[in-house]
């Protein structure tokens, strides 16, 4: 494995090609940025939503499938009782002058009662069998026309929600694009600069950090920005296959997932703050603190690779903004920023 101090010198020594495409250098862009980013993750919360209700309803769709199946099983045996019930009672009908006949020719009372009753409990029973009929009948229609209107309305609920969605994803791209026109306009300010900047930085004293040469200038090419434009699953499955396959080896290998789903969640650059592992660790070989792979001078003590990664994310989006620029690297590692940025920005062509 070709180590982090050796790419440095490397891309140290590598000619200028183009400005580099980097994010938020005006505040204004800044909150654009922020804000869109904001309205992705709203929008995607909301299409998820949706999407689940859609599956629950599904679900839902296939067990009523399974009790209309069951209704449609019983309707032949229905339909044959409720047949010989209607034809019991045209008979009655037919008959009704002869059975009151057999009622007045009976020979007390008592035996006429009787025979009435029984007389009603044939018309009770045939048309008890006709309404179960009936009934089952409408049962049948309800639970078809309950559930088909039920998901045609989710459907258009989920489709309005991934309209809004692609509408935020579009948004958040033109506020990257702009945020990345004026980073090459910085940069291209800076032309020449070799001077330090104030301060100690977020790295200062770190030993580890292999971006420690002065009388640099900031001229590495940061290619291939980040694409937005996908789902929030999408977007992990991409970054945590790329980021596995830049950390295999060391000892943050295996956390490409933790990192993509932080950038996501933060709207950062998915390839930074590996870049920065590198830079300032030789992706966590040589951390001065446990699980802190960054150089980062915090007091927050970590106790997984899970939490420090979370957390070094969310602190470049929340300080640095969405990726690398030349006011990070001047803020992030002042004596030596020129190098520093080069470094980090080659490493993040890497992934």
């Amino acid at each position: 494995m070709i180590t982090c101090a050796a790419l440095a010198v490397a891309f140290a020594a590598a000619p200028v090609v183009s400005p580099v495409a980097a994010y938020a250098v005006s505040n204004e862009t800044q909150t654009q940025l922020n804000e869109t980013q904001q309205r992705v993750e709203e929008t995607t919360k909301a299409y998820e939503e949706t999407q689940k209700n859609l599956e629950d309803l599904q679900k839902r769709i296939e067990e009523n499938e399974a009790a209309i199946a069951d209704i449609e099983a019983q309707l032949p045996a229905l339909r044959a009782k409720a047949a010989d019930a209607m034809r019991s009672q045209y008979k009655y009908r037919t008959t009704a002058n002869t059975l009151l006949s057999v009622v007045l020719g009976t020979t007390s009372f008592d035996d006429a009662i009787s025979t009435l009753a029984y007389m009603d409990q044939i018309q009770e029973s045939s048309n008890q069998d006709i309404q179960r009929l009936n009934d089952v009948e409408a049962e049948l229609e309800e639970k078809k026309a309950e559930l088909t209107h039920a998901k045609a309305q989710t459907e258009e609920e989920q489709k309005r929600a991934a309209e809004a969605l692609e509408e935020a994803q579009k948004l958040r791209s033109e506020a990257q694009a702009k945020a990345e026109r004026e980073a090459a306009e910085e940069l291209a300010l800076l032309a020449g600069d070799t001077s330090a900047a104030s301060g100690t930085g977020v790295d200062g004293g770190n030993a580890s950090n292999t971006a420690n040469q002065s009388g640099q200038t900031a001229s590495t090419v940061v290619a291939g920005a980040v694409d937005w434009n996908m789902s929030r699953d999408e977007f992990i499955a991409e970054w945590t296959q790329r980021i596995d396959a830049y950390l295999s080896g060391s000892p943050l290998a295996g956390y490409g997932s933790v990192f993509a789903a932080a950038a996501w969640d933060n709207g950062v650059d998915p390839r930074w703050s590996p870049a920065i592992a590198c830079t300032e660790s030789s992706m966590g070989a040589y951390c001065f603190r446990d699980y802190n792979a960054w150089g980062w001078m915090t007091s927050r003590q970590f106790g997984s690779w899970e939490e420090s990664i979370t957390a070094h994310v969310a602190f470049l989006a929340k300080n640095y903004g969405a990726t690398l620029t030349p006011k990070a690297a001047q803020t992030y590692c002042p004596p030596t920023w020129q190098h520093w940025y080069n470094t980090v920005g080659g490493q993040m062509n890497l992934i």
